[in-house]
């Protein structure tokens, strides 16, 4: 008898061991412009950040800067970039809203320059994320986008140069959301300005040319005849918002 319970559990064991582990289903991947609109949207709650800025220069070490990031829902939000070397007062760019775009729009204007396609992110800042790379028509890769799966968050972003090689990574390193964030922090004290890309903020102006800086790189606006150009080292789509928000004020 006892032999023979023996044998019935080895040969339960045998059937167990042959019968695959059902492996868990995959997520199933989202569209590139469900994805973006998400991200450009926002996510629903408030939220505050560490961010790291690492800007790649050719031949040289990278030059990494630290910015504090605090937002509400309808594009409020503060970012404080502190100097690499940690001596100064940080630049503060602060958006109350005013010069949010619709999340349609902002996905018209990156479809009128890159072609998109979403692949698994794997993790950022300990959460799961999607992937989308914005290639140009001629297939040159530009951005890359790091999106949360939960929230739609704008958690990581690439960019490339023409050659392929990577001259700036911005990436949320430490994030709390939902956070309890102050709206007071989102009230400017001067007049707005052109629309400037994340962390950018004006340090001057000097023969009708205005600057911009976020501590490691910076661009220039210029009034040249009838038309404004700007110099500098701008992704497509950033480009043609400032150009575009200056002609909204004008």
């Amino acid at each position: 008898m006892e032999k023979t319970m023996m044998k019935v559990k080895l040969t339960a064991l045998a059937f167990l061991a042959a019968v695959p582990l059902q492996a868990k289903p995959r997520a199933a991947r989202p569209g590139a412009d469900e994805l973006i609109l998400r991200a450009l949207a926002g996510p629903a709650a408030g939220y505050a950040a560490v961010e790291r800025v690492q800007v790649f220069v050719p031949g040289k070490k990278p030059k990494a800067l630290k910015a504090s990031v605090t937002a509400l829902p309808g594009g409020r939000m503060r970012r404080e970039v502190f100097p690499a070397k940690r001596k100064g007062a940080p630049l503060i760019q602060v958006r109350d809203g005013r010069d949010q775009e619709t999340p349609s729009t902002g996905l018209a204007r990156l479809r009128s320059f890159y072609d998109l396609t979403v692949s698994t992110g794997g993790r950022v800042a300990k959460r799961k994320t999607w992937r989308v790379d914005l290639r140009l028509r001629d297939g040159k890769l530009r951005r890359s986008l790091w999106v949360d799966r939960d929230s739609g968050l704008l958690l990581k972003r690439e960019t490339y140069r023409f050659d392929g090689s990577l001259a700036r990574r911005e990436r949320i390193v430490k994030l709390a959301l939902p956070a309890e964030v102050d709206p007071a922090a989102f009230q400017r004290t001067s007049a707005p300005l052109p629309w400037a890309p994340d962390g950018f903020v004006f340090i001057g102006e000097r023969g009708g040319v205005r600057s911009y800086s976020n501590g490691a790189e910076s661009y220039a606006i210029a009034l040249s005849g009838r038309e404004f150009t700007i110099t500098g080292d701008l992704a497509e789509d950033d480009a043609a918002r400032v150009l575009a928000s200056i002609a909204e004020a004008k």
